[in-house]
């Protein structure tokens, strides 16, 4: 039996044109036989209604690769890292099992370690626990509460990381243990065979890059989105 062909992961920061390279390389596997199929692991673009916030895929580069779990959830939904997980996996699975080439395209970090790997992830906690510690953090501030972390998590957490500042502290307050955070990307053992590509640009051209595609997502109306 032949092995597995590796899918393909494309990651790199905000405006890289990871999405651009995607389409590229989805019309060269095509030139090979294959039939690809991009997954996004982007936190923002599962959201419905959020497209230029999210810089989510033109419907010109649509045509050109199908994208899966791109806005399958309303924005008032509760999306959480388990939940993303458990889709990408099912697309993964089945875009290999149908005979399919997937390229998981993200976006975040955390979302495209979900897709690639079996995180152990943490239960969701109550949400009135969640409210009082988002309520503390806007009083008191990220590096307040940085400061009553244990020593490993903060070591390994930045006082402005107001996200991962609140998930610690509400994981403590509901008596579960965090884990510390990595800090490698590639940390976890692969679920499937994977190609990794990471694309970059110089610092300079990388501000330009966001700049314009800020002032681009201004100029579309997309404050109508929020």
């Amino acid at each position: 039996m032949a092995a597995e062909p590796p899918l393909i992961a494309i990651f790199g920061p905000t405006a890289v044109g990871k999405t651009a390279v995607a389409v590229e390389l989805a019309g060269l596997l095509r030139a090979r036989g294959q039939d690809p199929v991009a997954i996004s692991a982007d936190s923002i673009q599962v959201y419905r209604g959020l497209e230029e916030l999210s810089g989510a895929p033109s419907a010109e580069e649509r045509s050109g690769l199908e994208h899966r779990l791109v806005g399958v959830a309303a924005v008032t939904e509760e999306f959480s890292a388990g939940r993303f997980a458990r889709l990408a996996h099912e697309e993964i699975d089945a875009a290999i099992g149908s005979g399919r080439r997937p390229i998981v395209v993200g976006g975040t970090g955390l979302y495209m370690r979900a897709a690639l790997a079996e995180l152990e992830l943490r239960p969701p906690v109550d949400p009135e626990l969640r409210a009082h510690v988002e309520a503390d953090l806007r009083e008191r501030g990220s590096s307040a509460l940085h400061a009553e972390l244990p020593e490993r998590l903060r070591a390994a957490t930045h006082p402005n990381d107001r996200k991962r500042i609140a998930r610690s502290s509400e994981l403590l307050a509901a008596g579960i243990e965090p884990h510390a955070i990595s800090k490698g990307l590639w940390t976890e053992r692969l679920r499937r065979p994977a190609v990794m590509v990471g694309i970059t640009l110089e610092r300079d051209e990388l501000d330009r890059v966001i700049e314009r595609r800020a002032r681009a997502i201004a100029a579309s109306g997309a404050a109508a989105e929020v």
